[in-house]
């Protein structure tokens, strides 16, 4: 047997044999030829025309899915819209309750202190003295609106004095300087002089009384010094 690591040894280093043929030379391609324009005929048209009708429809089944689609969100909302105003119509309810809860303990404990009180006296005694609160504040009441009249009458007495001080003439006020006068002539004695003062102010008629007045208080002088 030949060993076959001799045979591929000599494969390796032989020389080409000369006598191979030649390759074949490549043939060129045959340029395509163009497409011819299918004429359009009414057949032609019409499958045209279908598969434009068949578009269409599938847009507007997409549209249609579309719309479908949010009118399901639309009332998925509505649903939780009426949901949530459930929840808050049952919140108002436990609020309600627990007001109600907090109102009867609060009474609980007002009753519970009540009965370990020592000075209680039962219903009837508090009643007895809420009414005889009440009839104080009243009388309060009412006696601050007394006082109140009161006040109003004074001041308004008051505006009526100064308004006729006011008002009054200047003559109204000669009659008492005429009083005074004989008061003067009373007190400093039964000198004739005095009471022609007075008579002065007096007028005519004065004069003539204080002269009058005045001679008789001369002649009582007179007897008087002589009896002296």
């Amino acid at each position: 047997m030949s060993d076959p690591l001799d045979d591929s040894t000599t494969d390796i280093w032989a020389s080409p044999d000369q006598n191979e043929p030649a390759e074949r030379p490549k043939t060129p391609r045959t340029p395509k030829t163009p497409k011819t324009p299918v004429p359009r005929t009414p057949a032609n048209q019409d499958t045209d025309e279908y598969d434009r009708d068949a578009v269409l429809r599938k847009e507007l089944e997409g549209v249609r899915n579309i719309n479908a689609s949010i009118e399901g969100i639309i009332s998925t909302l509505e649903k939780a819209k009426s949901n949530m105003g459930t929840v808050s119509h049952t919140v108002g309810n436990a609020s309600t309750l627990l007001n109600t809860w907090t109102r009867i303990l609060s009474q609980t404990e007002h009753n519970q202190r009540l009965i370990l009180n020592p000075e209680w006296r039962g219903a009837t005694q508090d009643m007895q003295e809420m009414e005889a609160e009440a009839l104080q504040k009243q009388q309060a009441a009412e006696r601050k609106a007394a006082e109140d009249e009161r006040r109003r009458e004074a001041a308004r007495r008051k505006r009526e004095e100064e308004e006729a001080e006011r008002t009054r003439p200047t003559i109204g006020r000669t009659p008492s300087v005429r009083g005074r006068a004989p008061a003067r002539v009373r007190s400093r004695g039964t000198r004739g002089t005095l009471h022609t003062r007075g008579s002065s102010i007096s007028g005519t008629t004065g004069s003539r009384i204080g002269r009058g007045a005045s001679s008789t208080s001369t002649r009582a002088g007179s007897r008087g010094r002589g009896t002296t």
